[in-house]
This record gives structure tokens, C-alpha cells and sequence, in this order.
């Protein structure tokens, strides 16, 4: 890396700007946030944390390269662990040895130690943003994907793209959480103007 980009336009400027924003807003949404909150499941078949003695740390998180169509609802809980493993995955492969797999990852199966390990699983990231230019945006880093190699600034927006739809995501599902329980799945049908209700 050389000299950090300083100018507030550059590409390394709005995507820190937009990591670190976004990053921010979820940690707030999640203040107070209970293990009641974290695996419930507003619709059945979710995908969720689940035990299981075969994994490290006996939890592990449902998932599929390619999931069923239509894809599966996802618990807050799901979504914290993906945000998570992301995170920790694209950065071994991009700038570590590129041995991670998901398999390896302890899953986290609490509200307080999925937030503390996505907290810690930015800190590379936000690091290496903090300290990029240009030029290494456009460097190209191995990746765990097929396409085996992305670049560094495509590696990162697709981060940043992960935690901005998840984290409106979970901000939504604590909204739902919040209201009455028996609400959740009360049917409620608009019609539009002029039409007629059957």
C-alpha cells in the first residue's frame, strides 16, 4: 500500500465512509438485543443456529451455495453469524493463506458473542480501508469463490453490500419482534382504489 487516498470522493473514501455507517447503524439496531430475539423465527422452515455436536463448538448455521427456491427465511441470528463469517472468510482468502472454510468457523450462539464476533471480524477490513488507495482497490486478491480471484475493491463492496441489506434486514425483524406476537401472521389484504373487494 502507499499513501492513503485523502480525497473525500475517491472510491476508498465512500466505501469506508459506507462500512463504517453502516457498521455503525447496526450496532446500534441491536442494543439490547436478547437471545429470545436472535432465534426466533418468524415463519417456519427458517434457516437458523442449530446445535450440532459434529461442529466446532457444537453449533453450526444452515446454509447452501444454492439454496432452494424460494430462498429460505433467515433468523437475526442467522444473519449476524453470516455477516460474521463473511467477513472472516473473504479476508483469509483475499489477504491471508486461504485455508478458511466455512466448516472451520466456531459459530457464535448467543445476541452478546455474534455481535462480539462480528465486531471483531470488521477490524481487518476496516484497517486495510483506512490505509488503501486507488491503485490497490483495483489489485486483484485470490478469492474462495469460483471465479478464484476478484479484485480488493470488489472483494470489499461485496462486503459492504452484505452488511447494509443484512443489517436492514435485522432492523426489521427486531421491528416485527417488538410487536405483538399474535400479529405476526395475521393476514391483511389492500385493495387498491375503485376496486372491488371479494
Amino acid at each position: 500500500m502507499g499513501e492513503p487516498a485523502s480525497s473525500p470522493g475517491s472510491a476508498v473514501s465512500v466505501l469506508l465512509r459506507l462500512w463504517e455507517q453502516s457498521g455503525r447503524r447496526l450496532r446500534q439496531r441491536c442494543e439490547g438485543m436478547t437471545d429470545e430475539e436472535f432465534f426466533w423465527e418468524p415463519v417456519a422452515d427458517c434457516w437458523n443456529i442449530r446445535p450440532d455436536g459434529q461442529h466446532p463448538g457444537a453449533w453450526t448455521y444452515e446454509y447452501e451455495f444454492a439454496p432452494a427456491d424460494p430462498v429460505p427465511m433467515t433468523t437475526i441470528g442467522w444473519r449476524l453469524v453470516h455477516l460474521n463469517a463473511g467477513n472472516r472468510i473473504y479476508w483469509n482468502h483475499a489477504f491471508g493463506d486461504g485455508t478458511l472454510a466455512f466448516p472451520d468457523l466456531e459459530v457464535p450462539h448467543t445476541a452478546e458473542s455474534a455481535l462480539a464476533a462480528w465486531r471483531e471480524s470488521r477490524l481487518a477490513i476496516t484497517l486495510w480501508l483506512t490505509e488503501a488507495t486507488e491503485a490497490d482497490l483495483a489489485e486483484p486478491r485470490p478469492s474462495h469463490l469460483p471465479e478464484r480471484q476478484m479484485s480488493a475493491g470488489d472483494q470489499v463492496r461485496t462486503l459492504v453490500d452484505e452488511q447494509i441489506h443484512h443489517a436492514a434486514e435485522i432492523a426489521l425483524l427486531r421491528d416485527l419482534f417488538a410487536r405483538p406476537h399474535q400479529d405476526h401472521h395475521t393476514e391483511r389484504v389492500l385493495h387498491p382504489p375503485g376496486s372491488s373487494a371479494t
